[in-house]
């Protein structure tokens, strides 16, 4: 059936109600954030509590990408098949509960299985929400709608990075109390989720009677352009994920003092987020998303070299730098998945296996970080990202089928 075809059985929703649920949508990637962020004022207390090394610790900043890598695909397949409604609060429930046993545990394997178990439930979200986006706006808002989902996502970032670090200095509160506060809002967003959607939407926007078929699924597989831009994803996120846990104690070694590197750091974020609501409208407007990726890494490749060299007192040039263009790189790619889909019953598909290939790369590269930061210290590392992200322009280059 074509897309034409399949677009006339969409259900139709008013501009109040599709407003509402991009609300939600946007408050649900908060929730998400701090999920992903949660640890990067906390890697002393954590380490300290758990009497670990950087290279044990890299474990668990990968940890809740591993079941990812092998629940992606069949979450896609989930979403396909069942209402928003309904997987959306499943991912919560599922966060909520690794959420409970990281905070009740003294046992660093279980604490690290705990995250695992939160990392299901954020991927469900995650990949609910992008594909949602992608057939809930038109053409023409997919690239600024899509950052703006990376945004919300991000800006945890900074509130967890200040304002965790100043909470816990402040009041004295453990790890495992801030970790209970998320806990709560994860059940508090799937409460909203359940009360403010209808149980007819799907993240695809294909009626209940559609069903893709085997011939749809297996092109995306074939589709060269899905396995460069997810390739190309992994040295990204390696810098802004997993390095970023990182960042902060490195700035220290460099002679800064804990605050002022933590709140350089958010400084940093504070202008990425404006940086890929810019890039976003800056894709739509100008029509091409791989050619803007394209200067997104080269960008990210140079700050990274910068960070490695230079001092304390000109680490601006890289807060500029890092905070600017690259950050743009996500949302472009996430877009990328509606020029990657034949049809809208694609986007899922498309969205779980760049997922899934994220994963893999961020689960092998987070503890290889780990162990490289460890044994060749935190300026070779940051070179070799700055290589990785020269690779990630290549793929990009190559990712013809995108515009």
């Amino acid at each position: 059936m074509s897309a034409e075809a399949i677009k006339e059985k969409e259900p139709q929703y008013s501009k109040t109600r599709v407003r509402l649920i991009l609300a939600a949508l946007v408050f649900f990637m908060i929730v998400y954030g701090f999920g992903i962020f949660k640890l990067i004022p906390m890697q002393d207390a954590i380490m300290n509590y758990f009497h670990i090394s950087e290279g044990s610790y890299g474990y668990l900043s990968t940890a809740q990408n591993w079941i990812v890598i092998f629940a992606a695909v069949p979450m896609g397949f989930l979403i396909r098949r069942f209402p928003c409604r309904w997987t959306f609060p499943l991912g919560f429930l599922v966060a909520a509960i690794g959420v409970s046993v990281q905070i009740t545990t003294q046992s660093y394997v279980i604490f690290v299985a705990g995250r695992m178990i939160e990392g299901a439930g954020t991927g469900l979200i995650m990949l609910a929400g992008y594909s949602l986006i992608l057939n809930l706006v038109p053409d023409n808002r997919k690239g600024l709608w899509s950052s703006v989902l990376v945004v919300s996502a991000v800006l945890p970032q900074i509130a967890i990075t200040k304002g965790g670090t100043a909470l816990m200095s402040a009041t004295g509160m453990t790890f495992q109390m801030v970790f209970g506060i998320l806990g709560a809002m994860y059940i508090v967003a799937s409460i909203i989720w359940v009360l403010i959607v209808p149980s007819s939407l799907k993240a695809h926007g294909v009626a209940s009677s559609q069903k893709a078929t085997r011939e749809q699924t297996l092109r995306v597989y074939k589709n060269p352009s899905v396995w460069l831009t997810s390739v190309a994803l992994i040295f990204f996120t390696l810098v802004s994920n997993v390095f970023s846990v990182y960042v902060v104690r490195f700035l220290m070694l460099k002679g800064m003092d804990r605050p002022v590197a933590a709140s350089t750091y958010s400084w940093m974020t504070i202008l990425g987020t404006a940086s890929m609501l810019v890039i976003g409208f800056l894709a739509d407007k100008l029509g091409t998303k791989r050619k803007i990726a394209i200067v997104g890494f080269l960008v990210c490749s140079l700050a990274m070299f910068l960070l490695a060299k230079l001092p304390v007192n000109l680490i601006f040039i890289y807060v500029i730098l890092f905070g600017t263009f690259p950050r743009g790189t996500v949302g472009l790619t996430n877009a990328a998945a509606s020029d990657l889909a034949e049809v809208p019953s694609d986007v899922p598909i498309v969205t779980s296996l760049k997922n899934t290939i994220l994963q893999i790369g961020n689960v092998l590269g987070g503890i290889a970080l780990g162990y490289l930061i460890q044994f060749k210290g935190y300026e070779f590392t940051s070179c070799m990202l700055g290589i990785g992200c020269i690779i990630g322009a290549v793929c990009w280059f190559f990712a013809k089928k995108v515009k």
